[in-house]
């Protein structure tokens, strides 16, 4: 992708941030994200939870597939030490909007939702481009 699209990306951002409440951004951005989760990885979940006698096998067995899913005081989260979406490599961080981040929000909602068939909840708890040290998620599974 070319430097010039990953800054039109970053200008959409803005402009749905400027001119739309915080929930429509989010759920705007959320929807973008879903679309970005491999299908590959979305087939492998399903069929570790199908495969699972339980919850917490099913979130130790994923964890092995897709390290970024860690389990803390009967938590679940998805933890990146940097961000790793490819939309917006090359644009400086400090340039990217906070609120692009929602985007990974419903790609986490994506990959669990699909695994296990139902709705979750995921918050944003910290993100590289907020100035965070890492990108945490917390993912409810209800």
């Amino acid at each position: 992708m070319s430097s010039k699209t990953r800054e039109w990306i970053a200008k959409v951002v803005e402009g749905l941030e400027e001119n739309t409440d915080p929930e429509t951004c989010a759920k705007i951005l959320e929807a973008c994200g879903r679309r970005c989760v491999p299908q590959s990885l979305l087939k492998k979940a399903r069929a570790l939870y199908a495969a699972s006698p339980d919850i917490g096998r099913f979130l130790s067995d994923l964890s092995d597939v897709f390290e970024a899913v860690q389990v803390e005081d009967d938590k679940v989260y998805v933890v990146y030490p940097q961000c790793y979406c490819d939309q917006i490599k090359g644009i400086p961080i400090e340039d990217v909007p906070n609120a692009y981040c929602d985007c990974s929000v419903g790609w986490v909602k994506e990959l669990f939702e699909g695994a296990l068939g139902r709705p979750v909840e995921v918050k944003r708890i910290a993100s590289v481009v907020a100035g965070d040290s890492e990108c945490r998620f917390q993912v409810d599974l209800g």
